[in-house]
């Protein structure tokens, strides 16, 4: 029997695999927006300020997610794909284990160097009071946050992209719930957005391991397969480290640009706190952009990978041209609100000063600016990503992450003081999308080689 990944149209899996997982990355996306909303409304500037400077924790976490949830359901649909199927097996098997691994590896620096930490992602002493009890409810949720949000994509790449939505979204919908309830009812303030986030992500993990246990039909599973097994555990980390090395060296920049907000922003006339807040409310707004940009992505993941190792290139390179140009336009999209509608957007999270929703402007339309090409470091590295050629993922954020925004964020604001710092991120935008679009070219060349063959 056949396996439509491999004769169905491309443009109908991609609307049945990528609708679900853009739904499922826009359900969470929302309910970060919204738990940004509670927390924005009730304590205002500082409590923005502090969901800021745990963002690049959380952004860690994403980072991880992503390593546990590509790694083991691409090399699960590259070993069935090659016939594998006691090998695509154990694949599932230790990617539960290392989305523990990684769950408990956060967790306990967290819960032990709580200020330690704070301080070094940019925290002032007026926000640290607030930010310190939401970081440590956050971080007992680790272990969860890994499996509610790695889970689905194995539970994707086993054919069941809606139960895959069902598990973000019963997460997403009892997080807003509960934050109504906490933050709202019973005025437990940014505390009670914490402890939503917790029994949320246990309820989601829940869902995964009832669907492991009694759905799971693309490999028969077997106690055997989740024995811990290190080699097992590195391989498919290598090939799920080019998403995750893209989402870890943004929680790095992340850090980068609250200090240098911080510094720079307690030399103009808006202060630290107030930069602080704006970027946090930025970060978060951000989200739905990274949320499509990811969805998209994700539902290209089982298309690729299991043709790839099919050996079927001419149906890898037209689902990653179709992906990639919807990401762009969706881009797009996102520009224009953010160049049209920054202060309303702001307004959204709570009220401020004249100086806050001025620098809400700046920050919007010049730090975002080519927001429209920002999308072919996650696209571009996850059509790579799908053929295990990581290094190639890891090199186009290497260029955004590391090669040009952190030089970027020390030198031009000596010159140009606040101003460098939000311009740093369109130049480092402007590097990656060149290099990236230049690597997808030739790839696809490759590809188109390959069939020709």
């Amino acid at each position: 029997m056949t396996n439509p990944l491999e004769t169905e149209k491309i443009s109908k899996l991609l609307v049945s695999f990528c609708i679900p997982s853009l739904a499922s990355s826009l359900v969470t996306c929302f309910y970060n927006i919204i738990d940004q909303f509670f927390i924005g409304n009730v304590l205002g500037v500082v409590g923005n300020a502090a969901t800021n400077v745990v963002f690049p924790m959380i952004t860690l976490i994403t980072a991880l997610s992503l390593m546990c949830g590509v790694g083991p359901s691409n090399a699960m649909n590259i070993r069935r794909g090659s016939g594998d199927i006691d090998g695509a097996g154990k694949c599932v098997g230790g990617g539960f284990g290392i989305m523990i691994l990684c769950g408990l590896i956060c967790m306990i620096p967290m819960l032990l160097w709580t200020e330690p930490l704070l301080h070094l992602f940019g925290c002032t002493d007026t926000v640290m009071p607030v930010a310190t009890p939401y970081a440590r409810i956050i971080s007992l949720s680790f272990v969860f946050s890994m499996i509610g949000a790695s889970g689905p994509f194995i539970i994707r790449a086993d054919g069941a992209p809606n139960y895959s939505l069902a598990v973000v979204a019963t997460g997403a919908i009892l997080n807003i719930i509960l934050d109504a309830v906490f933050i709202m009812r019973l005025g437990w303030g940014i505390v009670g957005a914490g402890w939503a986030t917790l029994i949320a992500q246990a309820v989601s993990t829940a869902m995964v391991v009832w669907y492991m246990k009694r759905r799971f039909r693309a490999v028969p599973l077997q106690a055997a397969y989740f024995r811990p097994d290190w080699k097992l555990y590195g391989q498919m980390a290598g090939i799920g480290i080019g998403p995750a090395f893209n989402f870890g060296t943004q929680a790095i920049v992340q850090v980068f640009l609250n200090n240098a907000l911080k510094s720079y922003g307690a030399m103009s006339i808006y202060g630290s706190d107030v930069c602080l807040a704006v970027a946090g409310v930025a970060n978060k707004v951000n989200t739905l952009a990274n949320a499509m940009i990811i969805g998209m992505t994700n539902g290209l993941q089982p298309i690729a990978s299991f043709n790839f190792g099919r050996g079927n290139y001419a149906r890898v390179a037209e689902a990653a041209k179709k992906v990639v140009g919807i990401v762009v336009i969706l881009g797009f999209a996102v520009f224009l609100c953010y160049q049209f509608l920054p202060v309303q957007i702001t307004a959204f999270f709570g009220d401020g000063s004249t100086d806050y929703f001025e620098f809400a402007k700046k920050f919007f339309r010049i730090f975002f600016l080519l927001i429209p090409l920002y999308g072919l470091q996650t696209s571009i590295a996850g059509f790579f990503t799908s053929q295990g050629k990581v290094s190639k993922a890891i090199g186009i954020s290497l260029v955004r992450q590391v090669l040009f925004f952190p030089p970027c964020l020390i030198l031009l604001p000596r010159v140009c003081g606040l101003d460098g710092v939000l311009w740093s991120g369109p130049i480092a935008d402007m590097a990656m999308a060149i290099t990236a679009g230049l690597l997808f070219a030739k790839e696809l060349k490759k590809l188109e080689g390959q069939v020709q063959e």
